[in-house]
Parts: C-alpha cells; sequence; structure tokens
C-alpha cells in the first residue's frame, strides 16, 4: 500500500508500509473455508473461498458479519475457471447443501437474473472456530466428561446439579467438582433462585450456566497472558546463549568459529527450545486472531 508523500507514483521518497487490514482479511477467509471443509468436504470448502474472493473488495472492515451476496452464475463462473474439472452441477449441489446446512455457513438471499444470490455468514463461521477451540482447552485442562458437561449447558442454557448429573450421565459427586473446577476458571456460571425473601439454601434453586461471550473474552485474555509468557521465556533463553550468538554474528562463515564442546550442546539446546517456543507462538498469534481480531 502506497502513501504519497507529495510527488508521484514511483518517488524515492515515497514511503510504503504492510497493509496488516487485508492480510487479516485474507486470513480470515482462509480459516473460514478450513472450518466448512471440515464441516461439509473439499468442494464446500472451495466454493466457500470463491465466494469470498468475489466479495472481497466489498468488505469495509476486517470483520464484516456477513459476505456481499453473490449470484450463483458468478460463483459457478469463478470455480470452472480455477477448476474446469468442477463440474456446474457439483457446484450448484454444493452451494445448495451448504445452504440448507443446520450450521448457517452460508444464506440464500434471495434470486436475481444470475439464479439464486449467496452470502458468507462469517460471523457464524468465527463462532462455531471459536467454539471449537474453547471446547479443546476444556478437554484438555478438566478432561472429556467436563467437557460432556460444558456442551450440555451451551445447548440447555440453566440447569440444575442433578439435572446436569443425569443428562450427562456422570455421577453427581464427580459432577459437583467438575462444574466447580469450571467455575474456578471462568468456564461456567452459577445462579441463585431464591424461592423465599431470606434466601435459605433449602429454598433456593442453584443454576449453572455458560455466558458465551464472557468465556470469549476470557479465553481472549488467557491467550494475551501465554503469548506474554511465552515471548519472555523466548527473550531469556537468547539471552542465555548472548555471547555466542553475537560471536556467531560477526563472523563471516560460522562453520570456523572457535567453539567449544559445551558452547555447541547449549547452542543446540538453545535452538530446539526457540524452535518450539516460536512454534507455539505462531499457534497463538493464530488463536488470538479468533478471539480478539476476528
Amino acid at each position: 500500500r502506497l502513501e504519497a508523500s507529495g510527488g508521484g507514483f514511483g518517488e524515492e521518497d515515497d514511503l510504503w508500509r504492510v497493509n496488516a487490514d487485508e492480510f487479516n482479511r485474507r486470513f480470515r477467509h482462509v480459516a473460514c473455508a478450513a472450518l466448512v471443509r471440515e464441516k461439509v468436504d473439499d468442494a464446500a470448502g472451495h466454493l466457500l473461498l470463491a465466494m469470498l474472493e468475489l466479495s472481497r473488495a466489498h468488505e469495509a472492515k476486517v470483520n464484516e458479519e456477513r459476505s456481499t451476496p453473490v449470484s450463483e452464475a458468478e460463483i459457478v463462473r469463478k470455480v470452472l475457471a480455477e477448476n474446469a474439472d468442477f463440474g456446474v452441477d457439483r457446484a450448484k449441489s454444493t452451494l445448495e447443501k451448504m445452504a440448507n446446512d443446520t450450521s448457517e455457513l452460508i444464506s440464500c438471499v434471495g434470486d436475481a437474473h444470475g439464479g439464486p444470490n449467496y452470502c458468507v455468514n462469517m460471523r457464524r463461521i468465527i463462532d462455531l472456530i471459536r467454539m471449537k477451540e474453547i471446547e479443546a482447552v476444556v478437554r484438555e485442562r478438566f478432561g472429556g466428561p467436563a467437557c460432556r458437561i460444558f456442551r450440555l449447558l451451551i445447548m440447555k442454557r440453566n440447569l440444575e446439579q442433578k439435572q446436569i448429573a443425569e443428562m450427562a450421565m456422570i455421577p453427581v459427586k464427580d459432577t459437583r467438582e467438575l462444574l466447580y473446577k469450571l467455575l474456578k476458571a471462568e468456564y461456567v456460571q452459577i445462579q441463585e433462585v431464591a424461592r423465599t425473601s431470606d434466601h435459605a439454601p433449602s429454598r433456593t434453586f442453584y443454576l449453572w450456566r455458560v455466558d458465551l461471550l464472557r468465556v470469549v473474552e476470557h479465553v481472549g485474555r488467557e491467550l494475551y497472558r501465554a503469548t506474554s509468557n511465552l515471548r519472555a521465556r523466548l527473550i531469556h533463553e537468547l539471552s542465555q546463549e548472548r555471547e555466542t550468538l553475537q560471536l556467531l554474528e560477526r563472523a563471516q562463515d560460522t562453520s570456523t568459529v572457535p567453539l567449544t564442546t559445551g558452547q555447541r550442546q547449549n547452542l543446540a539446546r538453545m535452538r530446539t527450545v526457540a524452535t518450539s517456543l516460536e512454534s507455539s507462538l505462531l499457534r497463538l498469534d493464530e488463536l488470538v486472531c479468533f478471539f480478539a481480531v476476528w
């Protein structure tokens, strides 16, 4: 993207910068297509990406809720131009299958001269990605039964502890322990519904529920905290071998640098740790986009 400094295009003093919004927009499209490919099939993912490419120029902001409607004819033309073997009938049947899917991945928004118009429900797809990642976190931290309880509360909204135990088929004692672990971690909330003004426990309902918006915000904060911790650890690991790294930077041929056996072992360990940390940071960056940017 060009920022003119007063002269014509291509002047030496013109300033250029990365168009971060466009990168985020394209990464978001790829993430949406990946989820559709996972939930439906490869053909559906390919079609969805084609729809988003056709409507990208009309997106005013990165986190648009829905794409601009695109006619069926335009979508088919776009897909066939990229892959002539795709087939018109296959493209039309896949669009219809996605539009009828209960996940509401795309919507049919009326007919035009080119046939039905379709738009991508990007906010819905991002919400599905968030839910998948949240469930993965709950399963990893608290186990499969806790994830089952979390899903149940998402579907049924407000439930008592006994109802949760029966529906999730988990012993009451284990259900109680898991609920309070999830409560402490801010993944579920509890609400008192008193039948009398004195709020006596024997005459009070205790309803468990999931406030998904709060959970999304909480996971976003945890991701930022984890990213900060990983970056601090990476800086620490690199600082441990600062002298050796500076020696290698100054040398024109690193293979001729005289290093002791201990230095070589420390350097190899540092590279292994740094590679692992950088890989984790890349994954966290992607998750931060789902929970804080998109």
